[in-house]
């Protein structure tokens, strides 16, 4: 039976800015979330919710102040460079060394992981050509597209071979077109069902066509979680239509139809 990839219970982090008079903010509020193992799962929420802090505790990058986690049937507090090895997380915000290149980048991060030799120019080759990066393989990535940066991340994203994906906003800021080519990546790592993937988006179309469950935070806690239909309609999220007209409202035909706002 496949048991949980990610388990979490009453997590909470604070951030502390300032010198002379310090302003703490509380992130994340005694939030719990049980994700399985082979699910594609999605953490939905406006900007500032604590999405990204979120998975960026579960990658054992910040440390909660309270909470227990657990990745991979592994607590992250005592067991977090093992499972360095066996997650990853590729940002929608790429940042890598400005001054390599994509082939470069990529051999790097392959190295960090443990890979050496033709292992790893194998590796290298088998994501540029999953990527369609190797004509961009020599530029550097001050030089790239924000699309070709983007595929760039997800292609560091797998050089482990992950048993679980963390994709924070992977389709943020990119083109109709990459963005869906990004969508269906995804979608076709999932139905391996041999990868865990956690992704975070404020984009209700994209996790309502990807996500199998999804959960919405906001104020640093789990407001609601379900199916993207279910969830659509508890928290009653419906598509807008924005029409511009001149003349009195509401229009001749439109009187006492509901949803209708002027």
């Amino acid at each position: 039976p496949l048991g949980l990839a990610v388990e979490i219970r009453g997590l909470r982090k604070t951030f502390v800015s300032g010198w002379l008079r310090k302003r703490k903010k509380e992130v994340l509020k005694g939030l719990d979330l049980s994700v399985p193992e082979g699910a594609l799962w999605g953490i939905l929420g406006p900007n500032g919710a604590g999405k990204t802090t979120l998975l960026s505790i579960i990658a054992n990058l910040l440390t909660a102040e309270e909470g227990e986690v657990r990745v991979l049937g592994r607590d992250v507090r005592t067991r977090g460079n093992q499972i360095r090895g066996l997650i990853n997380l590729s940002s929608g915000h790429a940042n890598f060394l400005w001054s390599l290149t994509v082939r470069e980048n990529l051999e790097y991060y392959a190295m960090l992981y443990g890979l050496s030799g033709k292992r790893r120019r194998e590796k290298v080759d088998t994501l540029l050509d999953l990527f369609n990066l190797q004509e961009v393989s020599r530029v550097r990535f001050d030089e790239l597209s924000t699309g070709t940066k983007q595929k760039l991340s997800l292609s560091k994203a797998l050089v482990n071979e992950p048993e679980l994906l963390l994709l924070d906003e992977p389709t943020v800021g990119l083109d109709p077109d990459i963005a869906r080519r990004i969508r269906e990546f995804v979608q076709g790592r999932h139905q391996d069902r041999v990868t865990t993937i956690l992704m975070t988006t404020h984009n209700m179309k994209e996790a309502e066509s990807l996500c199998d469950q999804m959960a919405f935070i906001k104020d640093g806690t789990i407001k609601a979680f379900g199916r993207p239909g279910e969830l659509k309609r508890e928290l009653r999220l419906r598509d807008t239509i924005v029409i511009a007209f001149r003349g009195s409202f509401p229009a001749p035909g439109l009187e006492g139809m509901g949803g209708i706002y002027g």
